[in-house]
């Protein structure tokens, strides 16, 4: 027999002696459906196909983000909607609502509150967002600090918007209290867009992108200039969630000189979140398909290609699927399998390996299922064939009793015949049997005696 029979044997004689157990135990039997249940529930083989993104107002640069993901996400077979919202802190506090089937969507993690970050996971940063502090230069003339901004009427964005969360937390570094404040003023960013052009409001604080369309137009409105945020490095040194852009002379627009001179910016990032309850492949396909936007998107201005997405904003706490994705990147199955799938096939085996490291130890006992079952069969007949010798030592045993014996003797040798033998056990088979015979023998001899 060569080496590769003798293992189909030995594979066969143990799967065989489980199936016995199996059938004679029924705790066993149990035990076995619940732990293929629980890695069924684990392992989580079937996402749903249904995502629900909230991005902002519409045609805002987060809703054309959002649609550039969905067209991606289209493409995997995804069904993805892209719903209107008024932004970052609408879209928290409907993921953090278990009966809204929003499931991800777009903020930032310096308008949230401690509270609010409960139910979501980030998924990481997907750009960089300037507080823009524009103000109008011929009303007011230029402004060098934020204290002499705020003697002026500032307009803020509405009290839920991320705009105005992350406007108050500066001012508040300042020591400026924004609220109750008769400088400050809280309004839609369409409305505020038209004050500052009218000059009703002196000043405006908001976050975006400078392609979003309302900052766009009023970058390039005559009468407003951009804020030299010269302390930027500051802000950013007490919270990280802050970082630092420069702004080039000219770089939002050669031909009209916008801006005329290098500026400094401060501003944070737009982090990509998502229920903490969505299944991880949906998760890892919105991260893919995020990542895929980034790498061809025309509107990069002040990030690298491929610098996004990235944990850039650590207030929200990063996601499991998105931590082994920036430590090890995608799944190789991904290359070559649904999404759904490759996930499931990563899971699995980051769960294969965990389960060889835990069992071999025991493998190393040369535990041998099928020779346990074989021992477990063969121990009460030895019992039996012991008890039967230790009753010939005692006492002379009658006619009756030499033909039970001797007939139990036969059930016991038709069993051992009928029960099978695995592999690398016949000696131990042959052996029970000229156990078995023997006894016998000496059964009919000290019946001879007797007579």
């Amino acid at each position: 027999m060569n080496t590769l029979g003798y293992l189909k044997i030995v594979i066969r004689d143990e799967i065989r002696a489980i199936k016995e157990e199996i059938k004679e135990s029924k705790l066993l039997a149990a035990t076995f459906l619940v732990a293929a249940i629980g890695l069924l529930i684990y392992l989580k083989p079937f996402p749903n196909r249904d995502i629900y993104f909230l991005s902002g107002y519409p045609n805002s640069d987060w809703n054309v983000l959002a649609k550039a993901t969905a067209d991606i996400l289209h493409k995997n077979g995804l069904n993805i909607t892209v719903l209107n919202t008024e932004g970052a802190v609408e879209n928290v506090t409907r993921l953090n609502n278990d009966s809204d089937a929003a499931n991800a969507g777009f903020t930032y993690g310096l308008a949230l509150q401690e509270g609010e970050l409960q139910g979501i996971y980030s998924l990481g940063s997907v750009g960089y967002e300037p507080v823009w502090v524009l103000y109008n230069k011929n009303k007011i003339g230029e402004i060098q600090s934020l204290e002499a901004l705020a003697k002026h009427k500032v307009g803020l964005g509405p009290t839920q918007s991320g705009s105005y969360r992350i406007a108050k937390k500066i001012f508040e570094m300042m020591g400026i209290d924004v609220e109750g404040n008769p400088h400050f003023v809280s309004n839609t960013m369409l409305a505020n867009q038209e004050k500052l052009k009218s000059g009703e409001i002196d000043v405006l604080v908001l976050v975006s992108t400078h392609w979003d369309p309302i900052t766009k137009d009023l970058l390039t409105t005559p009468n407003i200039a951009i804020f030299d945020f010269k302390n930027a490095l500051a802000f950013a040194r007490q919270n990280n969630s802050f970082v630092t852009l420069a702004l080039p002379a000219d770089s939002l627009d050669v031909l009209k000189h916008l801006p005329h001179k290098d500026l400094t910016l401060l501003a944070t990032t737009t982090s990509l979140v998502v229920k903490r309850s969505m299944h991880p492949d949906l998760q890892l396909a919105i991260l893919m398909a995020a990542k895929d936007a980034n790498r061809i998107s025309p509107n990069l201005f002040f990030a690298k290609r491929n610098e996004f997405p990235t944990y850039r904003d650590p207030s929200i706490p990063i996601s499991p699927v998105a931590e082994h994705f920036y430590d090890y990147g995608p799944p190789h199955a991904m290359r070559y399998l649904p999404y759904w799938l490759a996930g499931f096939v990563d899971r699995f085996w980051v769960l294969l390996l965990t389960i060889l490291a835990l069992f071999y130890p025991f493998i190393k006992l040369n535990i041998h299922f099928r020779r346990f079952r074989f021992s477990l069969r063969e121990i009460p007949h030895y019992k039996e064939l012991l008890e039967m010798e230790q009753r010939l030592q005692r006492e002379p045993i009658t006619v009756a009793e030499r033909e039970a014996m001797l007939k139990r003797l036969d059930e016991i040798n038709t069993q051992a015949i009928h029960g099978g033998v695995p592999v690398s056990e016949e000696a131990a088979y042959f052996s029970f049997l000229n156990a078995v015979n023997l006894l016998r023998i000496k059964i009919q001899s000290a019946a001879i005696q007797n007579n």
